[in-house]
């Protein structure tokens, strides 16, 4: 109840002022005309079931970000050797099949519906691979490994299954860009919730231990995302030429030259945003207590959705470009701050923690409208909107970007001399911790800083394109 609270309180910030506000070109040019609330295309009950789906795959999508390689080797018993390759060799199997299955996304038409039937699908079989996955099975070593590697892989696959046509969804629920913009904006605030319930996982795992508790929040997920199927409607039908092929969706997804810009940058800051992977670790090591991660992530994620509803506000006054740029300097800054206060002081480290975090994460807040508008880019230039595979590509990058952290993490505990199950770390393996922690996220803002002097799209030069766009889709009709 108060997820779903939190995400209608956010969601009236999405209103028809507050998108004219930010695209005032729009009305200027004639694309949208004024429309009040009472029009929107979907109901409050769809709008919310599409936030609880967003919530229940979000949920899925932490647990095993956040707590997985600690559960390998802390738990299982696997190596930091033998997990991470692990990690890299299921990550590229989803290499092949994430941009794929964008594409089979594009290609397919059910008779009820696009990108429902998937979902529908995945609502089922997510949670039950999730569940499998935190199963330490009885036997020897190599029987552990494999059980870890069939069930990572089938996770990964049933996840890819999910992601695309979740996010392509939100364009044919509603023609009003505005409203789409309002659906997608609940992802974010997902994301966000699901990483606060998140931050009691070790505390109930503690009573009841890593399956039941897994179990818990797999029931959680199933419930918040049952809704979705049975009250979402695709309203939208976009004219697509007939003889499209998966060689031409693929040959338009790299001409879309800022969407693989754009993304370089993204998974740079996937690949060393180590805080939530290392939480745990450093609870257990450092602080000696590792239900401590229930406090370093509550307090980190509150500022988080206080943020997000102010977010369309600074959109408005900034654009996504510059508020990308300002909070990587930012995080940087603060960083390099969080380092030499270090941790001595809990509060003082809380503190800056939760603010270098609220730096962090205003661009993975901004990664899905960076999307939606790299979409509107190649139909501008290619005259097909292929969403489903942009879509992909932001999943792709998302999953691999935190597999190569997760590898990176392991690398670098075993750089410094960490011991996995070890009842106490020396000094260097804590200090190695804290730099992880700290220090290792700079190198992916500044390269997204370096992306951001690349990337040419704004505001403006997106509200222009749609409004070409808008026009092609009526000559054809």
């Amino acid at each position: 109840m108060l997820a779903a609270r939190i995400l209608v309180e956010v969601s009236t910030i999405w209103s028809y002022d507050g998108f004219m506000e930010l695209y005032p070109n729009y009305v200027r040019k004639g694309l949208v005309n004024k429309m009040e609330k009472s029009s929107l295309q979907t109901g409050k009950v769809e709008r919310l079931s599409y936030a609880g789906f967003f919530l229940g795959q979000n949920i899925i999508y932490v647990i095993p970000f956040q707590f997985l390689t600690y559960f390998y080797t802390e738990y299982v018993g696997l190596t930091l050797g033998d997990t991470t390759l692990l990690l890299l060799l299921a990550k590229v199997w989803d290499a092949i099949n994430d941009p794929i299955m964008g594409a089979v996304v594009d290609k397919c038409n059910f008779k009820k519906g696009k990108y429902l039937p998937w979902l529908k699908v995945v609502t089922y079989t997510l949670p039950v691979s999730l569940l499998f996955m935190f199963v330490n099975v009885d036997g020897p070593y190599i029987i552990k490994l494999i059980y870890a590697y069939l069930t990572y892989i089938v996770f990964d696959m049933v996840y890819t299954i999910s992601d695309s046509p979740l996010f392509s969804l939100s364009t044919v629920m509603t023609s009003a860009t505005y409203e789409r913009d309002k659906l997608m904006s609940y992802g974010r605030l997902a994301a966000a919730v699901a990483a606060i319930s998140s931050a009691v996982f070790m505390s109930v795992k503690a009573n009841v231990g890593w399956t039941w508790t897994v179990g818990i929040y797999c029931l959680i997920s199933f419930l918040v995302m049952l809704p979705l199927q049975f009250t979402a409607k695709e309203r939208v039908k976009y004219q697509r030429s007939e003889d499209i092929t998966f060689l031409k969706i693929f040959q338009y997804l790299f001409k879309n030259k800022y969407l693989l810009i754009y993304y370089v940058g993204y998974m740079a800051i996937g690949i060393t945003n180590t805080l939530q992977i290392m939480a745990v670790y450093f609870a257990d090591s450092n602080l000696g207590d590792e239900t401590m991660v229930t406090v370093i992530m509550g307090v980190t994620i509150v500022p988080v959705i206080i943020l997000a509803p102010f977010l369309p506000m600074m959109i408005r006054k900034f654009g996504k470009k510059k508020l990308t740029v300002s909070s990587s300097i930012a995080t940087i800054v603060l960083c390099i701050v969080q380092y030499f206060t270090g941790y001595d002081n809990l509060l003082i480290f809380l503190c800056v923690a939760a603010v270098r975090v609220a730096c962090m994460e205003i661009p993975l807040m901004l990664y899905g409208m960076f999307t939606a508008d790299c979409i509107e880019y190649g139909a501008y230039i290619s005259g097909e909107r292929t969403a489903g595979i942009a879509f992909s590509l932001q999943t792709f990058v998302t999953k691999l970007s935190a597999a190569f952290c997760n590898t990176l993490c392991l690398v670098l505990l075993s750089a410094f001399g960490y011991v996995e199950m070890a009842a106490k770390q020396s000094t260097q393996a804590l200090h190695g911790i804290w730099i992880i922690m700290s220090l290792v996220p700079i190198g992916g803002f500044v390269i997204m800083l370096i992306i951001m002097r690349i990337y040419k799209l704004d505001e403006e030069k997106v509200a222009e394109m749609m409004i070409e766009n808008h026009k092609k889709v009526q000559d054809m009709e």
